[in-house]
């Protein structure tokens, strides 16, 4: 079997150092080497959740375990006419590297352990190259998917951004609550969020702004760094200010600042989910992963735990062997579509106005601890958190399940623990 992943972000690379423990043969394709990646400008600020911690345990690279790089508690705080804010810790921690630190570590992981990576421009031209001399072409990024797959119009309710995003490692900000991820949100307005990170530099917290669009906090979101870098950082602290005060008051003006000019994320996301594969030349099949086939916005830090999961589902489809034909793509595409459908109806609910049952939730996690921890939990669980949210009779369940859990007494067994679905699985030498 020869396989080409086009893309090493999160999902060709989970893939190919996967497929390479399972004794499959795959050339890994990116746009940049490691060392540009490194050198480059921020990519985005992804918080990887406990399941991906563990699939990178599997995989052999669960490099980043320091204290300084977990976020051991997550804090949920409404704004606005009803406030309330509620605490609950995700077990295990999330981890908070980099990309420019941690895409270019697993590249060369992978080629340390015999892997192929090549250089080259991830085209629409130069995957419909790649069919020859493959049995299979995974696109796992870059600029060739929107030509490649076509957008499902069923599964794609938005055609425009729902978030104008704004978002930077910075220096002077305090935290209430040692190693948290805060999640702020302001009806109408959109959210904030603040979370620890390690970069090249070290230690230092991303502030990130999505705003909606035509809100308040859309023109501090389109405020150009650049020109003028005192001007930009007086309108994000004013933003805060008359948005999320006590995130205000924890930001020493003297020290604040982006930590680079480099590390700085303006933009704007379509949420899409495309068609999932396509012919090429020749009977080969080209199959999208990760943001070539799905992209959410950011709002619930799903982007790379989904890419990471996809992967290894892949990964095991592939290794049952060919022929790598429609029939295999269809297959590969169920094993993967439930999980990816509660990502993006679940991110779709969080980028609309809330819903009387997600605010009933909320009120429910701020008065029960046992019912935020459920919630936190339900993170890194997305079929089981869009199942608590899609109706007002599953939240209605749902809090009433947690509830009865919480209520029921101890009896003295162990208590059972939420195992990864990749637990029983081990590696195999190439």
């Amino acid at each position: 079997m020869r396989i080409a992943i086009a893309g090493d972000g999160v999902a060709g690379l989970h893939l190919a150092l996967r497929l390479r423990q399972l004794g499959v043969d795959a050339t890994l394709f990116g746009a940049r080497s490691p060392e540009d990646v490194r050198r480059g400008r921020a990519l985005n600020f992804v918080a990887r959740s406990g399941s991906t911690r563990r699939r990178e345990a599997l995989l052999g690279v669960d490099f980043w375990t320091a204290p300084d790089t977990l976020a051991e508690t997550r804090t949920v705080t409404v704004h606005g006419p009803e406030p309330l804010s509620f605490r609950a810790d995700p077990h295990p921690a999330y981890s908070m590297v980099d990309f420019r630190l941690y895409l270019p570590a697993l590249v060369e992981e992978y080629v340390a352990r015999g892997g192929r990576h090549v250089v080259t421009e991830l085209t629409a031209r130069t995957v419909r190259g790649l069919a020859d001399g493959h049995d299979l072409v995974v696109v796992a990024g870059g600029r060739a998917a929107g030509e490649l797959f076509p957008r499902d119009p069923r599964r794609s309710p938005f055609d425009a951004p729902q978030r104008v995003l704004c978002g930077g490692l910075y220096r002077g900000v305090a935290e209430a609550v040692p190693r948290s991820i805060e999640f702020h949100t302001v009806p109408g307005v959109g959210e904030v969020l603040r979370m620890p990170f390690v970069c090249a530099d070290g230690r230092v917290d991303v502030l990130g702004l999505e705003a909606i669009p035509g809100g308040p906090l859309e023109p501090v979101c389109r405020t150009p760094y650049a020109e003028d870098p005192a001007r930009f950082h007086a309108a994000v602290l004013d933003a805060l200010r008359r948005h999320v005060p006590e995130l205000r008051e924890r930001i020493d003006e003297r020290e604040f600042r982006l930590n680079g000019p480099g590390d700085l994320v303006q933009g704007g996301v379509v949420p899409v989910v495309r068609r999932a594969w396509r012919a090429l030349a020749d009977g080969t099949w080209a199959f999208a992963l990760g943001d070539a086939w799905c992209v959410n916005d950011p709002i619930t830090a799903q982007g790379a735990n989904l890419a990471s999961h996809c992967a290894l589902e892949f990964a095991e489809e592939v290794a049952a062997g060919p022929p790598f034909d429609e029939a295999f793509c269809r297959a590969a595409e169920e094993r993967m579509r439930p999980y990816a459908e509660s990502v993006a109806q679940w991110t779709a609910a969080f980028v609309r106005p809330p819903t009387p049952q997600l605010l009933e939730l909320f009120r429910a996690a701020a008065a029960d601890p046992a019912v935020a921890a459920a919630f936190a939990a339900n993170f890194d669980d997305p079929p089981a958190m869009w199942h608590s949210i899609a109706t007002p009779e599953r939240t209605a369940a749902f809090l009433s399940g947690v509830r009865g859990r919480s209520a029921a007494p101890a009896s003295g067994a162990p208590s059972e623990r939420r195992t990864s679905p990749w637990a029983g699985l081990t590696t195999r030498p190439s």
